[in-house]
């Protein structure tokens, strides 16, 4: 893809992020050695307004029309797994909605009514306004994520490079598979 073209593989843009949310792929990520990306779980995207890395990227690599973090598309999060939903099970839990910088826009709480009438609300992302920024899995209570940042082209049913994933869309990545990464992102 067009990042894939772009990234020298400098690492610029992980010496500018201030909160040490990019890193450099090794060897045996499932990427090219050297490619930025971040796993959400562990240190999501903390939307800088001024978008270091994008600033620093000598190749434009970063999308350079960028203006707005608000506007970056570095993936998609999803409710991968609504069974383990604290929120699905009664369990009041809104941690991926308050966790999300787009509250009310990317992620909001709708109301479902189950079986036996019980109401529950359960957290909806909408990805016209998902900047996939991590912070909603990175701060889902249970111990493997429920909502899962992942590749736009995944989520939209996309082939990634002449094949699908090894992982279905709403299965969970293995462990050693980022949860984002920039060789997928297509913008920011």
């Amino acid at each position: 893809d067009a990042f894939d073209a772009a990234c020298i593989r400098c690492g610029l843009c992980v010496r500018a992020c201030p909160y040490a949310t990019l890193t450099l792929a090794p060897l045996g990520a499932g990427i090219p050695v050297g490619t930025p990306y971040f796993e959400a779980r562990s240190v999501p995207c903390e939307m800088c307004q001024d978008i270091p890395c994008k600033q620093a990227c000598p190749t434009g690599a970063l999308s350079p029309s960028l203006e707005k973090i608000e506007a970056a598309r570095m993936g998609i999060a999803v409710v991968a797994d609504p069974e383990r939903c604290l929120s699905l099970q009664g369990i009041h839990c809104d941690a991926c909605y308050l966790a999300c910088p787009l509250k009310g826009k990317a992620i909001t709480m709708e109301r479902l009514r189950k079986d036996g009438g019980r109401t529950v609300f359960f957290p909806t992302v909408h990805s016209d306004a998902c900047t996939g920024c991590g912070k909603c899995e990175h701060d889902c209570v249970p111990e493997i994520a429920v909502i899962r940042v992942l590749p736009i082209a995944e989520v939209h049913g996309g082939l990634e490079r002449g094949r699908r994933r090894e992982t279905s869309l709403m299965g969970l990545p293995k462990a050693s598979t980022p949860a984002v990464n920039a060789a997928r992102r297509s913008t920011l």
